[in-house]
């Protein structure tokens, strides 16, 4: 049985942007099917479902859920020079990209993302962000047909980052939103349960997918947790009031974002809890994105939607960071929902 970190090391290195999560999916299947009293499945839509047996059946029932995709990008068209045109798939700000290292395809060629050389960018051009659509990835090949031979359209390419600590109490690695959310949900699993519990592990949230609402209405649930990584923009030249939220000040709890307002009654129940229990923990101090609960909460005759989100800096870019203590947190705040939200 891996460690958090081991889990979470694992999942931010596997290659899984939205509508191609196999290689996750596949990553935590093999892990949690050796837990405790947990059953697995797949359902039609591609979510990952584990229900996990507990000594009690429960006054409600309780869905956690986090998302296995990743941002990353599409190979729309191979140039006669073997360059490689691309789609973004889900958010990516261009301005973090130029010259990062990719990895492309199924065999994970070392690719590199590219644009025309400084001294050719116009006065003009250096006001605006640049445009992905002139930009391209190039793999080293000579030739259109050099280049078939190891690509073709409709594959991916996610960013070829490292995962690592630094600083007392961080790790950096890409794709933590979501992986850190799962790696979580994993350590859920891994303890003896109170109440029955099931736990999801969507997709194509980054593309604002309804996969979700999916696993919602099979495994209709009254009450569902969404694990979220979300923005901390606690960084230089972002004012207070634009924060979100901060790191090592524990979990997220939402009371709104730009697509759920979530059960105010669940909302500071969780607050009041985390008192009481003596967890850290905060809410966003900007309304800004949205998550699987926007589809969750609508599956069925609805669903009470909760969010629990870890503080990440850098979300969508080649690396984000996240706090060790924020992680270990919200892990014990997951724990005690997992019992209380089934007994209210």
């Amino acid at each position: 049985m891996k460690t958090f970190l081991e889990n979470l090391e694992a999942l931010s290195l596997a290659r899984g942007t939205s509508g191609d999560e196999g290689a996750v999916k596949k990553l935590i299947y093999d892990e949690v099917i050796g837990y405790p009293d947990c059953v697995a499945k797949t359902d039609n839509a591609g979510n990952l479902i584990v229900f996990k047996k507990g000594k009690n059946k429960p006054k409600n029932r309780l869905m956690f859920s986090a998302h296995m995709d990743e941002v990353g990008f599409i190979i729309t068209h191979i140039d006669e020079n073997g360059f490689l045109k691309f789609s973004n798939v889900g958010g990516i700000d261009s301005r973090v990209i130029i010259g990062k290292r990719l990895l492309v395809g199924e065999n994970a060629i070392p690719g590199l993302l590219g644009s025309k050389a400084i001294h050719l960018v116009k006065e003009d051009e250096f006001k605006n962000p640049v445009k992905t659509d002139s930009l391209y990835i190039d793999i080293g090949a000579d030739s259109k047909e050099e280049a078939e031979k190891l690509v073709k359209l409709g594959d991916r390419a996610v960013f070829d980052s490292d995962f690592e600590k630094f600083g007392e109490d961080c790790v950096m690695g890409k794709a933590l939103d979501d992986r850190a959310g799962c790696a979580l949900l994993m350590e859920l699993l891994k303890e003896e349960a109170e109440y029955d519990i099931t736990v999801c592990f969507t997709i194509r949230e980054e593309i604002g997918g309804n996969s979700a609402g999916n696993a919602a209405f099979t495994v209709d649930p009254d009450i569902a947790v969404v694990v979220e990584a979300t923005s901390a923009a606690d960084v230089p030249c972002v004012p207070g009031e634009k924060f979100v939220c901060k790191q090592g000040e524990g979990p997220v709890v939402s009371f709104r974002d730009n697509g759920t307002l979530y059960d105010m009654e669940l909302y500071r129940f969780i607050m009041e809890l985390c008192k009481e229990k003596n967890i850290p923990a905060q809410t966003k101090h900007s309304i800004c994105g949205f998550n699987d609960a926007k589809f969750i909460h609508q599956a069925r005759g609805g669903i009470r939607p909760v969010a629990v989100s870890l503080p990440a800096r850098y979300i969508h870019s080649p690396y984000a960071s996240i706090r060790l203590s924020d992680a270990e947190n919200t892990a014990a705040l997951l724990k005690i929902l997992s019992t209380k939200l089934c007994e209210i």
